[in-house]
C-alpha cells in the first residue's frame, strides 16, 4: 500500500512568506553553501527548515552556527522523502521551495518564482532552469534542465507552454543577459506523464496545494519521489516555467544517485508512478496524449528497468522487461542488444556487453552528458 501522508496544518499560512526546506545528509562541508545561497536572496521573507535525516559527520555544527536564522531538525535516517515531509509539517509560509543540499540559489530565484505564481493564481506551481556545477563551482553546462531531463525530446514546451511575459517583466533587476528570458504558462497535467520536468531544486508551490494531494510518497525513497509528487501536483492547475536558470545543481559528487542498484530502484519507481497515474480515476486527463506516445512511453519506462536489471545482473528479470518493452514499440535498437545480454553468460555475450557498455560511455562522453 502506498505511502503519502497528508501533511496537517497548524496555523494558517503566513502571507507572503516562503518556506526553504532543505534535507540533508552527512554533506556538512556544502550545506552551508546551500544555506547561504539562500540568505543571499533578494526577497527576504523566508524561513529556512533544515532536516538532517540521520547525519554521522559534523552536520549539525555546520547548520546550527548559522544561529536562529536557521530551524535544525535532525530525525533518525528515513530517507529524502522522510525529511522533506518532516519539513512541509513545520513550514509556516504561502509558498514551498525546495532546494537540495549540495545545490544553490542565484540571488533573484525567489523574487521571480513569487512574482509568478502572484501573477498567475491559478497556477500550482513555479520553475527555473538550472545550469550543472563541478565541485568547485565552476559552470560546466549553463543550461542544463533539458539536458538532464529527456522527457523534453518528448513534450514541446514551447508549444505546451507559450510565452506569456519575460523575466524582466516580473522582476524590476532581472540581470541583463537574462531580462528577455521567456516566462512560459500551460498545463501541464497530461504532458508530465512523459517524464518529468521539473528539478526538485528550482521548484516553488503553494503550501494551499497541499491541503489537496498527499505529501511525498515515502514508498518511493530515495529516488522518484520527485516525479510521482510532481504528477499529483500537476493536476490540480496550471504551471509556470521561467526559462532561465536560478538554481545551481552540483554534479560529479560521490553521494549523488548513480550507482546501479539506486538507478534500478530509480527504474522501477518511473514504473510504478506511470502505472499508477494511468489507473487514476482521473486518467481521462491524459486523453490529450496520444495513444502512440503513452505506448512508445511505456516502452520506454520498461526498456529502462529493463536495462537496469541487467547491469545488476537480473537476467530474468531484465528479459521480461525488454521483451514486454518490445512487444509495445518493437524497434531494431539498443534493447535488441540488451536482450541478447539476457541469456545464459557466455565469453561472446560478455564482451559484447562490455563493447556496448564502453561505446554508451563514449557516446555520452561526447555529447557532454553527464550522469
Amino acid at each position: 500500500m502506498e505511502s503519502q501522508p497528508t501533511v496537517r496544518r497548524s496555523s494558517a499560512a503566513n502571507v507572503g512568506l516562503v518556506s526553504v526546506i532543505i534535507p540533508t545528509f552527512n554533506r556538512a562541508p556544502i550545506v552551508g553553501d546551500a544555506i547561504e545561497s539562500v540568505l543571499r536572496q533578494r526577497y527576504s521573507h523566508v524561513e529556512i527548515i533544515v532536516v538532517d535525516d540521520g547525519s554521522t559527520d559534523d552536520t549539525r555544527a555546520f547548520v546550527t552556527q548559522f544561529g536562529a536564522t536557521v530551524r535544525y531538525v535532525y530525525q533518525e535516517n528515513a530517507g529524502v522523502s522522510a525529511a522533506r515531509n518532516a519539513g512541509l509539517r513545520l513550514a509556516t509560509g504561502e509558498f514551498i521551495a525546495f532546494l537540495d543540499s549540495d545545490d544553490s540559489w542565484v540571488p533573484w530565484k525567489i523574487e521571480a518564482e513569487v512574482a509568478a505564481l502572484r501573477v498567475h493564481p491559478a497556477a500550482v506551481v513555479a520553475w527555473t532552469d538550472m545550469s550543472a556545477v563541478d565541485a568547485d563551482g565552476a559552470v560546466v553546462h549553463e543550461r542544463f534542465l533539458r539536458k538532464m531531463y529527456g522527457a523534453y525530446g518528448a513534450v514541446d514546451i514551447e508549444s505546451l507552454m507559450p510565452t506569456d511575459a519575460t523575466l524582466s517583466d516580473l522582476i524590476a533587476e532581472a540581470p541583463s543577459h537574462l531580462a528577455a528570458a521567456p516566462v512560459r504558462v500551460g498545463n501541464l497535467s497530461a504532458h508530465i506523464l512523459l517524464g518529468n520536468l521539473l528539478h526538485t531544486s528550482t521548484v516553488m508551490i503553494r503550501r494551499s496545494c497541499l491541503d489537496l494531494i498527499s505529501a511525498f510518497n515515502l514508498d518511493w525513497g530515495n529516488g522518484g519521489e520527485d516525479y510521482e509528487f510532481y504528477t499529483r501536483l500537476c493536476a490540480l492547475g496550471s504551471a509556470v516555467l521561467i526559462d532561465a536558470p536560478a538554481a545551481r545543481y552540483r554534479v560529479g559528487s560521490v553521494d549523488q544517485l548513480t550507482a546501479p542498484k539506486n538507478m534500478l530502484h530509480i527504474a522501477q519507481r518511473n514504473l510504478a508512478t506511470l502505472r499508477a497515474r494511468l489507473s487514476d480515476a482521473d486518467a481521462g486527463r491524459f486523453d490529450a496524449l496520444a495513444p502512440s506516445a503513452v505506448r512508445q512511453r511505456l516502452a520506454w519506462s520498461l526498456g529502462w528497468l529493463g536495462s537496469a536489471e541487467l547491469e545488476v545482473g537480473h537476467r530474468v528479470a531484465a528479459a521480461r522487461h525488454l521483451s514486454a518493452s518490445l512487444g509495445l514499440w518493437p524497434r531494431v535498437d539498443r534493447r535488441l542488444l540488451l536482450l541478447a545480454c539476457c541469456l545464459p553468460s557466455t565469453a561472446l555475450l560478455t564482451r559484447t556487453r562490455d563493447l556496448y557498455h564502453s561505446l554508451s560511455i563514449a557516446q555520452n562522453t561526447t555529447r557532454g552528458a553527464v550522469k
